[in-house]
């Protein structure tokens, strides 16, 4: 399969707080973390320690040329749009993968009809707030994207994201390398962690951060300490209860990390190089 090109359409990162009948997407999550990740954080090399981006910097991580365009959308908006197409004058691109992070629902069912219109073959809607989108919406998405024939993926949270039966949306995690987070430690003779490979990062980044974190630990205590790390490297999906879940998306990402640094810490491999 040829390289992916992805659309990405998030709403903006601001500080402007809704008014009566007026609802608010919040940007941060695109603008704080998934792009600068996707762009190896060349343009915000402050987003993360030096540290962290020194150890990226062995892993091919600046996908600038496999963005077809990024479109933002106002952070507030009414609760129901009645003309969402006023909101969509710009052309979309030729593209494979729509990704679309806090976008309005009205605009959102638009946006897929557009992007069929230029070729997307998938969308991944991930679900960073049990705000932003209702699982009666979700499955209403759902059946939209079947009868056009289109894959979809409504990962809760973002770093959720698995293999399954979509062609296109297993390739963008083997060529974006996101999703549910996987490495693997090498240790010396006396289990210290001396590198970690990681083959898939959450799309926030913070994989890369704990993996850098990791390096000189003792496997015996590598998931403690990969906990301590994921909780500084700070986890913009929200804290409030989804009551469809009974839990916080944040809380099922650490989770998510904590389960990655445990499968790690069984299946590391010994440097056979060590003395």
């Amino acid at each position: 399969m040829k390289r992916l090109k992805l659309f990405i359409a998030a709403s903006e990162d601001t500080t402007d707080r809704p008014g009566f009948f007026q609802v608010k997407y919040g940007g941060e999550f695109a603008a704080r973390k998934f792009l600068p990740h996707l762009t190896n954080f060349k343009n915000n090399p402050d987003f993360c320690t030096k540290q962290c981006y020194q150890f990226r910097q062995r892993f091919a991580l600046d996908f600038t040329e496999d963005i077809a365009k990024i479109m933002l959308f106002p952070s507030v908006l009414p609760e129901l749009i009645d003309d969402a197409q006023s909101y969509l004058k710009d052309a979309i691109p030729a593209h494979d993968i729509l990704v679309a992070v806090g976008v309005h629902p009205d605009i959102l069912i638009e946006l897929i009809r557009k992007a069929i219109s230029a070729g997307c073959k998938a969308v991944v809607i991930p679900r960073e707030d049990p705000d932003w989108l209702t699982t009666s919406f979700v499955n209403k998405l759902k059946n939209m994207c079947e009868t056009k024939g289109l894959e979809y993926a409504f990962p809760r949270p973002f770093c959720s994201l698995s293999k399954g039966k979509f062609i296109y949306i297993n390739a963008f995690i083997d060529q974006f390398k996101i999703g549910k987070p996987k490495y693997e430690v090498i240790t010396d003779e006396k289990e210290n962690v001396i590198d970690v490979d990681v083959k898939c990062s959450s799309p926030c980044g913070a994989t890369y951060h704990v993996a850098s974190g990791l390096i000189g630990i003792n496997r015996e205590n590598m998931v403690d300490a990969a906990n301590r790390l994921w909780h500084v490297y700070p986890c913009l999906s929200s804290s409030h209860m989804d009551p469809e879940i009974a839990d916080s998306p944040m809380h099922l990402a650490a989770y998510i990390n904590l389960y990655a640094a445990k499968d790690a810490q069984k299946n590391h491999e010994e440097d056979s190089y060590a003395n």
